[in-house]
């Protein structure tokens, strides 16, 4: 093999070398680890010592470093020997004060001038270097025959990897003082077998329990670590095909070398750029070098910073799925949330309100759904099976896991899905721990958040109030001023002057109206969502179907249907129910494009009232209907005050019920009122003597 192969077999050794010596030094402090990375450290050295000097890998520094690479093999396996025995065995002591004056004559034969040229071989130095050889041969065959049983694991890496490199150095002698000449095949060779034995050596560091007990390394330092290991590997065996391809000579030889030099460069960079490769890497690094799968420190400054970040760069929902998603490497995540404003929180269901690389379905989950059950109401974090949550892998695709939000006042908040990870994930109690508690901690900001936003959206309310009082006022003046304007125009009508002054007097007052409307609509500082400001409804009961034939009458093309019995009374005041489907229909008919008829759809369900006012307008996204449509004072109208849509749906709960949209995008929307049957009372006797009656309720 010529020169520059052997320069560059012996360079990427000893890069490999110092690599895995740099991770022996971090993953371990014990005596072992120390001296592991210093066989690791000198082999490093003697690999550069060849590669700088090629034609002569026997004489000065590469001479001298080679005989103490063996000197310290001996010591490693010597140290091992003694922590197994819990002594120093009185012929280990002898044997290696033996090697050290066989290590100092092996040492100033190599370096005496002229020992050895052009690979001309020394009987003396030969001889010297096989014994050395086989002593570290008979020192690892020892360790390993007399280690106990329960020991074994902990020697047999150093055994192998010493011991075969001794091995080879045997075979290398044994050949130099037969054949009286050195073989380059095997010199070279030997740098390839270096390489591939110090991972072996890295592997003992971490297995020593010691070591592993005070770990001190950066996770980071260790992943870039032996990203670099395997990419110069990778680099290096592509030169080795390389060079080989060369030595035909040939054009379509060389040409063969450049194509696959350029490509092994863009196959790494696409490996290093890929997501599911780096997690792969991460996660083999982590399972042989780490005793704890995570980096708890890392992981919980990650989580503060990922919820801390401002909305304007991430929203809320995906910085509260990648807080949990992140940890697990999983690429997409869903989030599901209660909503317990007028519903027990136990009884509320869970909805969509977020996902990060994941379609966005508006989907309700009953509170006895499966997935519910599944977490035990927020004690475990759900693996489900390949044929569980067919609903939700309809709509959302595979899942993996599905992580509780629980508080601490407010119990389940909600959900987050998981899609299964880029590398795979072998779940034991320290993945449910870690989830358990980012999902704790996510469910604090996300109530956190829900009560600043109600808070803020109180003093919002507070503020339109009190403006609405200023204008009230104002108001109050406008109206003085012109019913005095009417009072003398009876007299004055025909007065050309008193004419010009009413006109102006109209026109300062239509001025001021608009101004004071503008002012009830200028936005606040801080919009967030609605909160409850109303009592509790008013006692009283409406037929629908009358009322909603009079609410309809006047406003354009609105057809209504009732299926079944839709007689029956529900407990909402009229002037309530008016005011509510009021601002639907108006909403439904000023979306609606001219002439295009709006639905009502009246029915009973159970003990319920649906009534369904459906539009052929626009349509709206989930995200608008989650964070826009209830918001009050948030509108897209020109002439709105962004309170209808809320208004509407604060007054069907407060009788009890509830208000739930469908739309899509250009197939319009569907508003339902759900509303409880009035109560009726019904005579029963009391049992006493006399026709005396009690009244009860009951449901028609």
């Amino acid at each position: 093999m010529t020169g520059a192969a052997s320069t560059l077999l012996h360079a990427g050794c000893a890069v490999i070398c110092a690599a895995w010596t740099v991770l022996i030094l971090c993953a371990g402090r014990g005596r072992t680890a120390l001296l592991l990375a210093a066989t690791g450290a000198v082999a490093a050295l003697w690999a550069a010592a060849v590669a700088l000097a090629p034609e002569a890998p026997l004489e000065g520094p590469a001479g001298l470093l080679e005989v103490v690479r063996s000197a310290v093999w001996f010591a490693v396996l010597l140290l091992l020997c003694v922590r197994i025995a819990g002594a120093v065995p009185v012929p280990l002591v002898r044997r290696f004060g033996l090697i050290g004056l066989l290590v100092t004559a092996v040492a100033t034969i190599t370096l005496l001038p002229g020992t050895t040229t052009a690979l001309a071989v020394p009987t003396l130095s030969v001889l010297a270097r096989l014994a050395l050889a086989l002593l570290v041969v008979l020192m690892a065959e020892n360790l390993y025959r007399n280690a106990p049983e329960a020991a074994r694991w902990h020697v047999v890496l150093p055994c192998i990897a010493l011991g075969g490199l001794a091995a080879f150095d045997v075979l290398l002698y044994a050949d130099a003082a037969l054949s009286r000449d050195f073989s380059t095949l095997l010199i070279d060779a030997r740098a390839v077998l270096t390489a591939m034995a110090a991972p072996l050596l890295a592997i003992a560091a971490v297995r020593d329990r010691r070591s592993r007990r005070d770990l001190p390394v950066s996770r980071q330092l260790v992943f870039h670590g032996a990203t670099l290991v395997v990419a110069g590997t990778f680099l290096l065996g592509i030169g080795a095909a390389g060079e080989a391809l060369r030595q035909f000579g040939d054009h379509w030889a060389r040409a063969a070398q450049i194509g696959i030099m350029a490509g092994a460069l863009m196959a790494l960079a696409v490996a290093v750029t890929a997501r599911s490769v780096r997690s792969r890497l991460r996660r083999l690094v982590v399972d042989h070098f780490f005793v704890a799968r995570y980096d708890y420190r890392r992981e919980w400054l990650q989580c503060i910073a990922r919820l801390s970040a401002p909305d304007a760069e991430v929203p809320a929902d995906i910085r509260a799925i990648r807080a949990i998603a992140d940890p697990a490497d999983s690429p997409a995540g869903i989030l599901l949330l209660r909503n317990a404003d007028g519903h027990d929180a136990d009884a509320a269901p869970m909805r969509w309100a977020g996902s990060w690389n994941g379609p966005s379905e508006p989907l309700a989950l009953a509170p006895d759904h499966p997935l519910i059950a599944a977490m035990r109401h927020g004690a475990w974090v759900a693996h489900p099976g390949p044929g569980e949550l067919a609903d939700l892998r309809a709509v959302f695709g595979p899942l993996w896991l599905a992580v509780p939000l629980m508080h601490h006042r407010e119990g389940l908040l909600g959900a987050v899905l998981l899609a299964r990870p880029r590398a795979g994930v072998i779940l034991d109690s320290e993945v449910f721990d870690l989830l358990r508690m980012l999902g704790r901690e996510v469910a604090m900001f996300l109530a956190e958040r829900r009560g600043a936003e109600r808070l803020t959206d109180q003093e919002r309310l507070q503020a339109y109030a009190k403006r609405f009082a200023f204008v009230a006022h104002d108001v109050k003046t406008v109206a003085t001023q012109l019913t005095l304007l009417l009072a003398n125009a009876d007299a004055n009508i025909q007065d050309p002057e008193f004419q010009q002054d009413m006109l102006l007097t109209v026109r300062a007052a239509a001025d001021r109206i608009n101004t004071l409307i503008a002012r009830l609509r200028a936005p606040e500082d801080a919009p967030a969502p609605a909160s409850r400001r109303h009592g509790a409804a008013e006692r009283g009961s409406v037929e629908p179907l009358p009322r909603l034939r009079r609410l309809a009458a006047g406003r354009g093309c609105i057809r209504i249907e009732a299926d079944g019995d839709t007689a029956n009374a529900i407990a909402m005041p009229p002037d309530v129910f008016d005011a509510a489907v009021t601002h639907l229909l108006d909403n439904a008919v000023e979306a609606s494009a001219p002439g295009a008829p709006v639905r009502i759809h009246l029915r009973q369900e159970g003990r319920e009232v649906v009534v369904d006012i459906t539009d052929q307008g626009e349509g709206m996204t989930p995200a608008f209907i989650r964070d826009e449509l209830f918001r009050p004072l948030t509108t897209s109208k020109p002439s709105g005050n962004g309170i209808g849509a809320w208004q509407a749906r604060e007054l069907v709960r407060q009788a009890g019920g509830d208000l739930a949209v469908f739309s899509k995008p250009g197939l319009g929307t569907t508003m339902r009122i759900i509303l409880p049957l009035q109560p009726v009372p019904v005579a029963v006797p009391d049992g006493r003597e006399g026709a005396r009656l009690v009244a009860v309720h009951a449901w028609q």
